[in-house]
């Protein structure tokens, strides 16, 4: 029996024209196939791309090991800190650019930041900015901002703050310039962080009684 057309020749279907005031249904299209989820291959490991958590806050037995003697040096090249602010009484010159860098240091942005942990590290970050420039006031700074610090934040967090940087150098941010302040020195992070370190084990060892350090006394 013939259909009038054959299997290659087929004719093309004539579809009605759409009555006027209507509109014309679109063909239905089936859903996309949902595929399977791709499982690794034999041999393979997956990899989990969550982000690394924080290290943990040093214990109170963790700082109690600190060898606080290593950090005993005050007067040296690197990570000097003063006792007192008497040597700026010692010229009226020096004076005067004391209370100027005070004045800038004042109403400098990163240090009245809201959060705790970034003031810390900014205004220890200033020292340290001040010590690898061997600026003018490299050794009274950390004791003017160990002052500060100590009105501002409470105790509690203070030390905690301080614990962590000692103990995780290579976390959280630092101030890399503070043109603001003349400190416009142009160094790598890692140098900044080094600072960061030794000055914030000092102020620590300050707030627990741990230094300056004394020898034992000789039996």
């Amino acid at each position: 029996m013939s259909w009038g057309w054959s299997a290659d020749e087929k004719t093309a279907e004539t579809k009605p024209a759409p009555v006027a005031g209507t509109e014309s249904k679109p063909a239905e299209t089936k859903p996309a196939e949902v595929k399977p989820e791709a499982t690794p291959a034999a041999g393979t490991t997956h990899v989990d791309t969550k982000p690394t958590e924080p290290p943990k806050p040093p214990t109170d037995e963790q700082i109690a090991q600190i060898r606080w003697e290593e950090f005993s040096a005050d007067n040296t090249w690197v990570c000097p800190f003063a006792q007192d602010f008497s040597r700026n009484d010692e010229f009226p010159e020096r004076k005067t650019d004391w209370e100027d860098f005070l004045a800038k240091f004042a109403v400098w942005a990163p240090g009245h930041v809201f959060d705790n942990t970034e003031k810390v590290r900014n205004l220890i970050g200033a020292c340290s900015l001040m010590d690898i420039g061997q600026g003018q006031f490299e050794s009274e700074l950390p004791l003017f901002v160990y002052q500060r610090l100590r009105r501002e934040v409470p105790d509690e967090k203070l030390k905690a703050i301080l614990a962590y940087m000692a103990f995780h150098p290579n976390e959280g941010s630092v101030i890399g310039t503070a043109p603001e302040l003349n400190l416009d020195i142009g160094v790598g992070d890692d140098q900044i962080r080094e600072r960061l370190q030794v000055f914030a084990v000092k102020m620590l060892g300050r707030m627990l009684g741990k230094l300056p350090w004394e020898p034992p006394a000789q039996p």
